[in-house]
């Protein structure tokens, strides 16, 4: 019969496990969920603090999945021809249900990884769209084809492999900040979002040179810049936690000897950190995607040429987002609604606004 000493000791009235196996040294502490402040919740292991930070974000989870549903409705109700924004808002939708189950109950490193998935799927198209279009905004549409296309299917398929790896290979919440698939995805991620942003330069100083209404140029400057500034934020925030967390914590502490095993220190920075991380980009793309009217006339609805979304910052208008036309172009394809930005080739003397971007 063993000796309970040969598993652990007692420090402070706390049985402190051993490692096992092919460790270094078996006498450092595995950790114990006494300490480890990650694993308190409402259901399992309860902590007051724990309990009342995953019922407030499981309360904005939840009406944020509801405005999901709702917008999915509204753009089955309007026919929508493009697949961008039904990806962007199913997807959400997933992500909120797991975000809700995830926060209020199963405190699983593998749901944190398919969170972290599909917010990195709704970045692709989002991206995808808008580095598309500053390559016909730069007359430079074989990039589009020869560059973005094959770069974004690599980045999918970078994102897909790493999550799966991250899955196979997660331990237990004690030490699973320290897994090396949290920085090869956030990294990778800080990288597009840089390409996102010299793609919003390159369609910001096109708009400039457009002869159009200075409030609408400057409402679709701001939708343009609203989405790379909530990209930047989210995609910075989180490299900069993992970076830190892959620094401080050690197998001795574990994770939560980087928050000093403090529950309210580590539910501030949690919370903070799953709103900018998660809720912040859907918010973002609700308030700045929305369904619009099927088009009057028959016109190409391939996604290269699904032009503009309207914006809930400013007020409808009717027709007031047109495509832009040449001189010899049809007077009905001004009247196309479209759910996408979109540019045809540009002449700098035509007047007509852009899409909104």
């Amino acid at each position: 019969m063993s000796s309970p000493w040969q598993h652990g000791y007692i420090r402070d009235g706390i049985m402190v496990h051993f490692h096992h196996g092919n460790h270094s040294d078996p006498y450092k502490p595995i950790g114990n969920d006494s300490l480890d402040v990650a694993c308190k919740g409402c259901f399992v292991r309860f902590d007051t603090t724990a309990c009342v930070r995953s019922g407030l974000m499981t309360l904005f989870v939840t009406v944020t999945g509801l405005l999901c549903a709702a917008k999915l409705c509204r753009l089955h109700q309007k026919n929508q021809r493009t697949v961008h924004q039904y990806i962007i808002f199913y997807t959400a939708l997933v992500e909120c249900v797991l975000c809700a189950i995830h926060w209020i109950y199963a405190k699983y490193t593998q749901i944190e990884f398919g969170l972290q998935y599909l917010k990195l799927i709704q970045f692709l198209v989002v991206c995808h769209v808008y580095c598309c279009l500053a390559a016909r905004v730069t007359r430079k549409e074989q990039l589009s084809s020869r560059v973005v296309g094959p770069l974004f299917v690599l980045a999918f398929i970078y994102f897909t492999v790493i999550t799966v790896m991250g899955m196979l290979d997660a331990r237990s919440s004690w030490v699973d900040c320290r897994e090396p698939e949290w920085i090869l995805l956030s990294s990778m991620e800080f990288v597009l979002v840089q390409l996102f942003l010299v793609s919003g330069i390159y369609i910001t100083k096109k708009l400039n040179k457009i002869s159009t209404q200075a409030e609408t140029r400057r409402e679709q400057k701001r939708d343009l810049w609203g989405l790379i500034g909530v990209f930047e934020l989210s995609a910075t925030i989180t490299l900069i936690y993992d970076i830190n967390m892959l620094i401080w914590a050690d197998e001795d502490n574990g994770c939560s000897g980087v928050f000093l095993h403090s529950q309210w220190f580590y539910s501030l920075i949690y919370a903070l950190l799953e709103l900018l991380k998660f809720m912040l980009p859907i918010w973002t793309m609700m308030c700045v995607f929305h369904p619009v009217e099927p088009a009057s006339t028959d016109f190409d609805s391939s996604w290269a040429e699904d032009g503009t979304y309207t914006s809930v910052f400013s007020p409808q208008r009717g027709n007031r987002y047109r495509r832009l036309q040449n001189p010899t172009s049809s007077p009905a394809a001004l009247h196309s609604s479209r759910s996408f930005p979109v540019l045809p080739p540009i002449h700098e003397e035509e007047t007509s606004p852009l899409p909104s971007v």
